[in-house]
């Protein structure tokens, strides 16, 4: 239920009613002035929550150190990863050329062996 009531204005408050209108799109100034209302209530009302939800926005000094520690940390981390992948890449190919060294070595001291014992063969002949 409306009530009705005759109410006057300075200019710089009739002004901002009729933006306030024009923005929000609403036809009478008696529905702006209620929605007005309604919202200095609710705004009234939440002061403290309100409050305690604003976070400060950090400058940007502090963006760009927060970014460039984390980006150290993640270079450290790759840094730490590759050596940990080249270290286990060279003792795989160590173990590697020794199994080669050592497959040679046996295959040349057979053919030692051999040319030793064809050699003693022709000798004993």
């Amino acid at each position: 239920m409306k009530q009705r009531r005759k109410i006057s204005f300075d200019v710089e408050t009739d002004h901002y009613l009729i933006d306030y209108m024009n923005e929000h799109h609403i036809r009478y100034p008696g529905d702006a002035i209620a929605r007005i209302c309604r919202e200095h209530q609710i705004l009234k009302n939440e002061p403290q929550e309100t409050q305690k939800q604003i976070v400060p926005i950090p400058s940007v000094e502090e963006m760009v150190e927060v970014i460039s520690e984390k980006i150290n940390q993640l270079m450290e981390t790759e840094r730490l990863f590759l050596r940990n992948e080249w270290f286990c890449m060279e003792e795989s190919m160590k173990r590697s050329m020794v199994e080669v060294f050592e497959q040679v070595e046996e295959k040349q001291a057979a053919k030692r062996g051999e040319l030793v014992a064809a050699f003693l063969e022709r000798y004993n002949k």
